[in-house]
């Protein structure tokens, strides 16, 4: 069974390739630079390169033999040039080239519904991505996952977080998001402030990238489909206090949290559309998250076995003790 992973060189991507290869199972991953595949080339997956907006002929001609997709790719932290709107649409008109040679199923990972969705770009894209999913005739998981800890203990004010990460969405080389990390990437360390959207009392189920990457392969391979979204939480519940904790513990100094309401976010999000779209989108992302807190589920959603899944404390403190350089 060949499985295809669009966007291999990302970072759930990337795991969710380790993941196949440590299951033995045959891995085709498109990246859009083949130059930026090689480590995956070395570790046996089949690199294609790939484009997503660069029609469907491309795109049929990468999927072709695939049995399986699983859709990793994303336009959260989009480099110079890049224009996340076309992204999000290609991304739908694959599945439709998918449909035309032949997968058999579909592997989504998404994000829990809110009250917000509507009012953030990249959520309202997924939604859409969901409903084409689910009305195709292939076998589909969709599966919404709560925020990445690998991706969020960062953006909160950590270096922490990065470390030996190889393919970092965080490590990306977007403009704004390498401009906000100059500024922010190690208040918690250097300063012990952590910089929350939304209140400090907000919980979250947060999960691991090489845990979520291990729900989306299980999905791929399991011989069933799912009937419907599976939430997938993580295998604890914490507020942004708790976690502040954490970061205290693992630190050796005091960790305090500033949090910025929703409404910040959604302001910044409303002036910058018009003039600058890739901010405007980072800031509706963080009202998305301000806004919401993560739906309780069962951990690993019937997917990962949640005694295997890592922790906030665990994770932070392996990072902790790998050497302090930059990701990406």
């Amino acid at each position: 069974m060949v499985v295809m992973v669009v966007g291999g060189n990302g970072q759930l991507g990337a795991a969710c390739c380790a993941e196949l290869r440590h299951r033995h199972a045959d891995v085709r991953a498109s990246v859009r630079d083949a130059r930026r595949g090689a480590t995956l080339a070395d570790a046996g997956v089949d690199v294609v390169e790939l484009d997503l907006t660069s029609g469907s002929d491309a795109r049929r001609r990468a999927l072709e033999g695939a049995e399986c997709v699983i859709l990793s790719a994303n336009a959260v932290a989009p480099r110079q040039g890049d224009r996340p709107a076309l992204v999000d649409r290609a991304k739908v008109e694959l599945v439709d080239d998918a449909e035309a040679v032949g997968v058999r199923r579909v592997v989504l990972p998404s994000v829990p519904v809110t009250a917000a969705d509507d009012e953030v770009p990249l959520v309202r894209g997924r939604r859409e991505l969901e409903q084409r999913i689910l009305s195709s005739p292939m076998e589909s998981w969709v599966l919404r996952l709560p925020p990445f800890m690998d991706v969020w203990l960062a953006l909160v004010g950590s270096s922490v977080p990065l470390r030996g990460e190889e393919h970092a969405t965080l490590g990306r080389p977007s403009p704004f998001l390498r401009r906000f990390r100059r500024v922010t990437g190690r208040l918690v360390e250097d300063r012990g402030v952590m910089l929350v959207p939304g209140p400090a009392t907000h919980r979250h189920a947060f999960i691991a990238v090489a845990d979520a990457a291990r729900a989306c392969v299980e999905a791929a391979l399991r011989p069933d489909g799912a009937s419907g979204p599976v939430d997938v939480a993580g295998p604890e519940v914490l507020s942004w206090d708790d976690v502040a904790a954490v970061y205290a513990d693992v630190l050796g100094r005091r960790v305090r949290v500033l949090s910025a309401p929703a409404a910040v976010f959604a302001v910044a999000a409303r002036v910058l559309a018009p003039v600058a779209d890739v901010p405007a989108r980072t800031m509706a992302l963080n009202r998305y998250l301000a806004e919401s807190e993560s739906p309780w589920t069962d951990a690993g959603g019937g997917l990962v076995e949640p005694p295997t899944m890592t922790r906030v404390e665990p994770f932070l403190r392996a990072k902790a003790a790998l050497p302090d350089r930059p990701a990406g």
